[in-house]
């Protein structure tokens, strides 16, 4: 390859989000000598965003889409795609999946590679239209997990000869984050005698944090102590979510944390757990495997793909509070049990490095030139 090609990733903004954090961790491994890098948002940027982990020498560019309808800055990416002579866009997230394809096909970009991260049962009818019309144009699809693949197949009527596996991936640096507990706790004005019981990601029906609740609450008439649950994120439930906490009396046993540095919440995760209704496959998650964290999970797409119950975490039923509430109980019981399942998750996890994710890319770009 005599010059680098120009590669654009493409999402709806850098907000604090787990498919968020892993574009910019992609677009960091990705071989700088082969590839000229832009980061390109379409949508507002949050005033709590990722910014700051851009790397230096990686280009970063911001649309500001008004709406799904904005003719004029869909004219503004067009052009940018043509002027810059892209060679290749990768996409990530639904809108921008959307609108970045549709400019990129009418600027003739040689590659297009786009994201299905999740499990998205709730699709419109002209979404599945729109993303089965721009797979025609997409040279592949990359999806996240095997369920992932298998349900946008079916719900989108995609061959899955479109498709490409490629785990959703972090970069492996949490293997001694717990030395840091302590410090943690103090920074949050935290005790250091309790066992902490942590989830993250946005306070949203997907993420399930009202069913953990109900599992405390059971919890706490069983009489079990000792523990706390901490819950980091925000969104659209927090209100209800903290209503309920109230109204059950648990304002001593859950605190609400907000959002906080990934290694701020692995480093006191004492357990971590995802008690998701669906998933693609969860970058905190990922984390938590990578940071020595017992794991308590629901059987979800992906979840159930990079554990296996009894072996490497406990995972029970979506939407049962009550199955969380045994599994909990069990691993405040066990220690020697919390310490086998963080092991062998930890073993697991190098599966799903950034760097493997990112050659996959670099992959199905490089085959394209050569061709």
């Amino acid at each position: 390859m005599s010059e680098r090609k120009k590669i654009v990733f493409a999402i709806n903004n850098l907000g604090m989000g787990g498919a968020e954090n892993m574009l910019v961790e992609q677009v960091r491994f990705m071989n700088k000598k082969l590839f000229d890098l832009c980061i390109v948002t379409i949508l507002p940027n949050q005033s709590t965003n990722i910014f700051h982990k851009i790397p230096q020498e990686v280009k970063f560019i911001q649309f500001h889409f008004s709406s799904l309808f904005d003719l004029k800055e869909l004219y503004k990416l067009w052009a940018f795609l043509r002027k810059e002579k892209i060679y290749a866009v990768v996409t990530s997230l639904f809108d921008a999946n959307l609108l970045v394809r549709v400019a990129a096909i009418l600027a003739k970009v040689p590659v297009i590679l786009s994201s299905e991260v999740n499990v998205y049962e709730h699709k419109k009818r002209w979404q599945i239209i729109a993303d089965k019309i721009l797979a025609r144009f997409t040279k592949k699809i990359l999806v996240s997990s095997n369920d992932v693949l298998e349900f946008t197949s079916r719900q989108e009527s995609i061959p899955k000869s479109r498709f490409t596996l490629n785990f959703n991936a972090i970069r492996l640096k949490l293997g001694e984050i717990k030395q840091e507990r302590n410090k943690v706790l103090s920074k949050y004005v935290l005790p250091q005698e309790q066992i902490y019981i942590a989830t993250a990601g946005s306070l949203t029906p997907q993420k399930g944090q009202i069913y953990l609740i109900d599992a405390v609450y059971q919890m706490k008439n069983e009489g079990v102590s000792g523990f706390k649950v901490l819950i980091f994120g925000k969104g659209m439930l927090k209100e209800e979510l903290v209503s309920q906490v109230e109204k059950l009396g648990l304002t001593e046993e859950v605190r609400f944390m907000d959002i906080a540095p990934i290694e701020d919440i692995m480093a006191i995760s004492d357990i971590f757990t995802l008690p998701s209704l669906w998933e693609g496959l969860s970058i905190a998650l990922l984390e938590a495997m990578d940071a020595h964290c017992p794991i308590v999970a629901t059987r979800v797409s992906g979840t159930n793909e990079a554990l296996e119950d009894e072996k490497s975490a406990l995972l029970v039923t979506p939407g049962v509070s009550s199955e969380l509430a045994v599994a909990f109980k069990r691993m405040l019981d066990d220690g020697d049990l919390r310490k086998r399942l963080a092991l062998n998750a930890k073993k697991r996890v190098e599966k799903f490095s950034i760097e493997k994710n990112v050659r996959v890319i670099e992959n199905l770009i490089l085959q394209s030139y050569a061709r």
